[in-house]
This record gives structure tokens, sequence and C-alpha cells, in this order.
């Protein structure tokens, strides 16, 4: 068995059901026999559509997803993906051939040749290598699965030169496990002192969940609860909290009433969160001026302008564990006291949603999903507003990369979801700008007949960019971008699309288009108020 071949098998070993990628002349060893070592290839028509299915891939089955690449501008095509992935803490394995290793460093007009790629994509990445041999290869591999579960997962790259990848090799096998502790042996986990005395202490507490607690919904309710601890939730925790317990105080820190509730607390318990920017937790005057912060991360180089001390380095559901095993029960004043404060959050959420222009819209999307749908957001208006308004009761069903903030992210990624949770319903919601970036992926859904939603909010270009030209005095330039007929272009790709002008229409046709399990495309013309106005027009 050739090495290419090999890995393929090998990555079975690991769990691994499905690669993304686009086989090329550089990969063809990759490709070799794959459909009988138990792997199923996924063909997306760009490599920045598969970095974008393997990452949301990963993020509904909680396994890494993996990319093929070719040498050179596979991997540079998806260097997008992986830089969301990194910055979003999602496990990629990007698997791509390289130059013959005779050829490394020669740059003689090679096909594909580029200078060295694990080197460029070092900064994004938890482990980036060139193998040098079959045994480099399956090091690389096996500590990359190793460190992912004990480490902050990022993604991972691997090349393999040509010449490697024709070897001769046999079969691989994975390294074997080091034995786990017995559940006899293991010592439950425990608090630093210091930090149980500020739990113990603290009377208004605040907790603010990220994606590193995504998996830990129980146990952070049931912590919450014995804190009497409002909860606020970050993008990549949305639903971890049901949109209507009394703990729960909205996603993000950017209304007025959860800067107010952050302010007033007296410790602010950050879980599994970057305490981002981005979330709304900007240094103040900007943002809200946080009180002392106790920080449960994975990472022991997690850090935030107002954190005084370094993180303690535990998994959120052992520092839950831990936390209340120790912590007595509440009284029924702090009860009341804690529900009253998140109420004030949600009370301002509702009157948010109720005063939005986006806001029938965002209720039409909610009435029309089954519990159980997964949702990929763009860099888009509506979706934007969802973020925040759009309520979910379930984790792991929101997948909004607003971090990195690229444009075009949201149609892969319901295909990856797709084929990660075949059984669910998948909605994308895109704007008609950012749609144009991986509008091709249709081609992909189209194959994969996938019940997969696309909801394209045509506002006639973007939206968000005039009105921050706006905001700052400046002529708008270059907003007015966008096809004429998105709805005859997913027609041509085969893919049911209907046009649609009113909240009642998009929650009729999202429901029937659901319903019909396969791939789908709503167009949504925003009302005259949200379209794009004036300036420069982009081309």
């Amino acid at each position: 068995m050739k090495l290419g071949a090999a890995i393929s098998a090998l990555l079975r070993q690991y769990g691994v059901e499905h690669v993304f990628g686009i086989p090329g002349v550089h990969t063809l060893e990759l490709f070799r026999d794959i459909e009988t070592s138990g792997v199923e290839m996924v063909v997306p028509r760009h490599e920045q559509g598969a970095g974008y299915m393997a990452d949301a891939y990963s993020r509904v089955t909680g396994r890494p997803g993996v990319c093929y690449l070719i040498t050179g501008p596979g991997v540079t095509n998806a260097m997008t993906p992986i830089a969301q992935a990194w910055h979003d803490s999602t496990p990629l394995l990007v698997i791509a051939s390289t130059v013959e290793r005779a050829q490394f460093d020669a740059h003689r007009g090679t096909l594909h040749d580029t200078p060295d790629l694990a080197e460029v994509l070092r900064p994004f990445t938890l482990i980036s290598e060139n193998a040098t041999s079959a045994e480099h290869a399956v090091r690389v591999i096996d500590e990359a699965f190793a460190r992912w579960r004990t480490e902050r997962p990022r993604p991972v790259y691997l090349g393999i030169p040509l010449d490697l990848l024709a070897e001769e090799v046999g079969e691989l096998t994975r390294p074997a496990l080091a034995a786990a502790p017995s559940a006899a042996s293991a010592a439950a986990p425990t608090l630093p002192a210091a930090a149980a005395s500020l739990l113990s202490a603290a009377e208004r507490p605040v907790i603010i969940a990220g994606g590193g607690a995504r998996h830990d919904g129980p146990a952070v309710a049931e912590l919450a609860e014995r804190l009497t601890a409002p909860v606020i939730l970050t993008g990549n925790a949305k639903g971890l909290l049901a949109a209507d317990h009394p703990l729960f105080a909205g996603v993000s820190g950017f209304f007025p009433s959860a800067h107010r509730l952050l302010e007033s607390a007296d410790l602010v318990i950050a879980l599994g969160t970057e305490i981002a920017d981005s979330e709304g937790f900007v240094a103040p005057p900007v943002g809200p001026r946080l009180p002392r912060i106790l920080r449960v991360d994975i990472d022991p180089a997690a850090t935030h302008p107002q954190q005084p001390n370094p993180p303690i380095v535990m998994r959120v559901a052992e520092f839950a564990a831990a936390a209340l095993a120790q912590l007595p029960e509440q009284s029924g004043e702090s009860i009341e006291a804690g529900h009253a404060h998140a109420a004030e959050v949600r009370t301002e959420l509702a009157e948010a949603l109720a005063e939005s222009p986006y806001g029938p819209w965002i209720t039409a999307i909610e009435h029309a999903i089954p519990a159980d749908t997964v949702l990929a957001a763009d860099s888009a208006q509506v979706a934007y507003q969802s973020h925040a308004l759009l309520r979910l009761d379930t984790p792991g069903r929101w997948l909004a990369p607003y971090g990195f903030g690229t444009l075009g992210p949201a149609l892969p990624m319901a295909i990856g979801a797709a084929v990660g949770a075949p059984g669910r319903p998948v909605v994308a919601l895109s704007g008609d700008g950012g749609s144009l970036f991986t509008l091709t992926e249709l081609a992909t859904l189209a194959d994969l007949d996938a019940a997969v939603v696309v909801v394209i909010w045509d506002n006639g270009g973007y939206g968000e960019i005039e009105k921050s030209f706006e905001r700052e005095g400046i002529r708008p330039a270059g907003v007015r971008a966008s096809a004429r007929d998105l709805a005859a272009i997913a027609r041509g790709f085969g893919i049911h699309a209907v046009d649609v002008t009113e909240p009642a229409g998009l929650e009729t046709e999202l429901r029937a288009a659901i319903e019909r399990r396969g791939p789908a495309v709503i167009v949504v013309a925003a009302p005259e108020g949200l379209r794009v106005s004036g300036g420069l027009r982009a081309g």
C-alpha cells in the first residue's frame, strides 16, 4: 500500500469518516482507493469551501474536520477558513501534497511550487510540519489527535511530498494510546484555594460562557443555579442555556443592560471564552468595566486587559464539578436577585426585537425552524441581528464565525453541517454580497442533495458597510454590489428557489423548504428602508 492510500486507512482508525477536498494532479495518491478505506469524500468547488465545510463538520460532530488539498494554490485558497478555525478554536487536519523532497527550496518553476507553506501556516496552527518520512507523518497525525484532547483545539497542517505519497509503506497503524487512569484511581478535580474563596465570597457573580463550554451546558446551568449567577453567552455558546431560563442574560455584551449587569457584579466567572472584543467585551470606556475576573480555560496563556491573574487551567465541566462540591445552596433572597438581574437583560432583548426593523424577519425564521435545526450565519445584517435576538434553546446550533468576520462562510458551513448531521435540517443565513463569495458551492449542495435551505437577505449590496461609511461621515463607495437574480442562479444549479418580500412569506417558504428535506434557496428582498441606497457602484 502506498502512503497516500495508507493515510486514509490510518485516519479511519481515528474515527475519521469524511474528508473535504478537490482531487488534483498532486493529490492523486491521497485519493487512491479512498472508497475502500471507509472514508467518504466530499468534493467542494473551491478549497475555501473545503475549509469552511470541515470547520462546520467539526462543530456539529465534535470530531476534527479533515481536508485533502493540493500543493500551493490549494492550500493558499484555504488559508481564510484555516485562520477562521484558529480564531474559533476548531480542530482541522489539513493534509496537503508538497513538491518532492529533492525540490524543497529549489524554486525551479515546478508546478504549484511555493515557499515553505508549513512556515507560512505556523501562526494559524497548533502544529505545522512537512513530513520527511512515513513515520514522521504518522507521528504528526497522532500528536494532533492527542493534543486536541488536552489543549485548545486549533488547525494542524501536514505537508507530504509527492515522492513520499507514492512510496510503498504497507498498512499504517495508530500508535497505542497510553492507558487512562481508572475511575477509582483518578483524583477528583479540586479548586485552587484562592478561586474557592472568591466563589464563596461573591454576592453578585455573573458568568460569561463561551465556545469552550458549549458541550458542558448542564454543568454551567447547575453552577449558575448554585451561585444564582446570571449567564451571558457568547455566540459560540448560543443555546447553551435556554432562552427562557431564569438566569439567561442574553448573547454577547453589546446591550446597555448587559453592561450594567457586568459592572454591578463583584465577580465575573469567564468559562471557556476569550472575553472577546467582537462579543462586546471591549475595554472601557466603550465596553463595560469588568470587576474581578475568575477565568477558566484550557489555554494557560489566555488573558484579557482587565484580568488580574492567569486562568485556572481546567475544562469547564471539571471546574463546575469542583466548585459545586464546595459551594453551599443559596438563600431565597439571592435567588430572587439573580433572577431579577437576568430578567432585566431579557426585557431589553425583547424590546430590541420588537423595535428592530429586522425583528419580524427574525421571528419568522424562529417560528419556521424545528427545534434541532442548525443555522450557519454569514456576515449579513439579518444574521448579525439574529446573533443576539434569535432564540435557541440547545447548543451547537448556531455557527457564526464573527470573531474572524469573513464573508461567505454560511453556505459551505451549512453543507459541512449537513454532512456531519445528516438527519437534521440546516439553514444558512447569508447576504447577497457575502453569498457571492462562495455561491458556486450550490453545485456541491446539489450533488449531495442535502437538506440545506439557504436564506439570502438581498439588500442590493453591502448594507452594513454603507452604514459604517455613513457613521464616519464618508460618502459610501463600492457598496452597491449584487447579483441581478439570485433565485435564477440557484435554479441554474437545479435547486428549488423562490423570492419572498414579506416576513409571512419567509416563514411559509422556509417551513415548506425544510419539510421537503432537500436543497432550497429563499431570496428575501429587503424592504426599501433596509436596502443599500447609494454610493459609487463596485465594479
